[in-house]
C-alpha cells in the first residue's frame, strides 16, 4: 500500500501464504442490483501441498420468482401462483503460486470483468481484516494479443484507443519500451493513454508500428494494464475491451472429478505460463 498501517504492516515471504491467509472462502460478494443482482461465494477450498497452488470453486447464486399453477381438488380448479426458484452456477479455479495466475473455467453464465472483481474484492476485504494490512491487491485480465490483432485487421478503421499500463509492482521489461521507461523516469504507477481519430473514416494510423502502443500491448499480455478500442466494420461499430475477452486456453479433458478438471486447469496454466510471464518478473497482484 501507498500508506501501509503504521506498525508491524508487512507481507508474508510467500505469495501462497499471503493467498490462503486474505481469499476468504464462504464471504460473499455482491454485484448488479435488482433482478440482476448476483451473491458470488468461493467454496470447495483445496491446497496442492507441495504444488504451491490452489484450487477451489466460484459460483453465484440469487433467488428468483416464477409463475406457477397449481391444481385445487377442493374447488376443482386450476391456481395461478408465484413461487420462489432458486438460481445458481459454480466452476472450478486455480490459483498458481509461481506464476501467479489465476485459471477460472469458463462459464456461459460468467462475465470475465466479474470474476475478476469478485477476486479482487475478497483479497482486499481479507487483506484489511489482518492486524496489520500491508497490501493493495488487484486482479487483471491477461490479454490475448492474437485475439486483439485479429480485431484490430478486421476492422476498417480504428476511432479511438485507450491505453492502460499499470504497475504497482517496481518490475518491469525491456520489451515494455517507452512506457515503461516513462513510469520510471516519473515514479508512476499507472498511465493511461487515450487516442481519438481526427477522422474516423480514416481512423487512427500506425498503431502496430508505435513502441508506446507495442510496449503497453506487452504489458497487458502480463496482466499489467488493458487496452480499449473502437472502430468501424461495414459500416457498424464495434468495440474490443481487453477486460471482456481475456487470454483463453482449451483444456481437451477435464476428467471425471471437480477435482480432476482443477488438476487439468493447473496443468494448463503451468503450461502455458512461460508464454505469458517471463522468469524473474514480479507481478501486479499485490503491492506493498
Amino acid at each position: 500500500m501507498s500508506n501501509p498501517t503504521l506498525g508491524g504492516a508487512q507481507q508474508p515471504d510467500s505469495v501462497m501464504d499471503h493467498i490462503v491467509e486474505v481469499l476468504h472462502f464462504g464471504k460473499a460478494v455482491v454485484t448488479g442490483a435488482g433482478d440482476r443482482q448476483r451473491e458470488w461465494i468461493l467454496g470447495n477450498r483445496r491446497i496442492f501441498q507441495g504444488e504451491n497452488a490452489l484450487a477451489g470453486q466460484i459460483g453465484w447464486q440469487r433467488d428468483d420468482q416464477q409463475q406457477a399453477s397449481r391444481y385445487v381438488p377442493e374447488t376443482q380448479e386450476w391456481r395461478d401462483e408465484v413461487e420462489s426458484a432458486g438460481r445458481s452456477a459454480h466452476a472450478p479455479f486455480v490459483f498458481d503460486g509461481n506464476t501467479r495466475i489465476l485459471g477460472v473455467l469458463k462459464h456461459s453464465t460468467f462475465g470475465e470483468a466479474t470474476v475478476a472483481r469478485v477476486f479482487q474484492d475478497l483479497l482486499r476485504e481479507g487483506e484489511q481484516q489482518r492486524k496489520w494490512p500491508s497490501t493493495e491487491w488487484s486482479v487483471e485480465a491477461i490479454l490475448d494479443e492474437r485475439d486483439f490483432l485479429t480485431w484490430l485487421h478486421s476492422v476498417q478503421s480504428v476511432t479511438s484507443m485507450k491505453l492502460v499500463a499499470k504497475l504497482p509492482n517496481p518490475d518491469g521489461l525491456e520489451e515494455f519500451g517507452p512506457i515503461w521507461e516513462d513510469m520510471q523516469a516519473r515514479s508512476a504507477r499507472l498511465v493511461s493513454t487515450k487516442m481519438v481519430a481526427a477522422n474516423e473514416e480514416v481512423g487512427l494510423q500506425g498503431l502496430e508500428d508505435d513502441p508506446r502502443i507495442t510496449g503497453n500491448l506487452a504489458m497487458g499480455k502480463q496482466g499489467f494494464g488493458y487496452v480499449q478500442a473502437r472502430g468501424r466494420r461495414s459500416g457498424h461499430k464495434t468495440v474490443y475491451d481487453q477486460r471482456e475477452k481475456v487470454a483463453r486456453e482449451v483444456v481437451d479433458d477435464l476428467g471425471q472429478t471437480w477435482e480432476q478438471a482443477e488438476e487439468a486447469i493447473l496443468g494448463r496454466v503451468r503450461r502455458i505460463s512461460t508464454n505469458v510471464l517471463r522468469r524473474g518478473v514480479g507481478r501486479a497482484e499485490r503491492s506493498g
